[in-house]
C-alpha cells in the first residue's frame, strides 16, 4: 500500500480507535540512564478487500514513539 494524498493507505479504510491505553515501557542501564519509552498509535486502517490466509481483515497502522531519557547527575555531560 502507498501513502495516499492526507497520509493513510491507499485503498483502504481509516478505523476509529475508541479507546487507547498507551504505557510506559522502563529500562534501566548500567550506567545509571533510564530510558522512558511509549508508543502512541496515530491511525488504523484496514485494507479494503484483503484477508489473511486465515480470514482476518489486514491493518495497517501508523505510530510513533515518545521517549524520554533520564541520566544520573554523575553521568558525563558534553561541555
Amino acid at each position: 500500500m502507498n501513502d495516499g494524498v492526507n497520509g493513510s493507505p491507499q485503498n483502504s479504510t481509516e478505523i476509529e480507535m475508541i479507546e487507547a491505553k498507551e504505557a510506559w515501557s522502563f529500562y534501566r542501564l548500567s550506567d545509571g540512564t533510564t530510558l522512558r519509552i511509549k508508543p502512541v498509535m496515530i491511525g488504523v486502517f484496514r485494507a479494503d478487500g484483503q484477508q489473511t490466509a486465515d480470514g482476518e481483515p489486514v491493518y495497517s497502522m501508523k505510530s510513533t514513539l515518545i521517549t524520554d531519557v533520564r541520566a544520573p547527575a554523575t553521568a558525563t555531560r558534553p561541555s
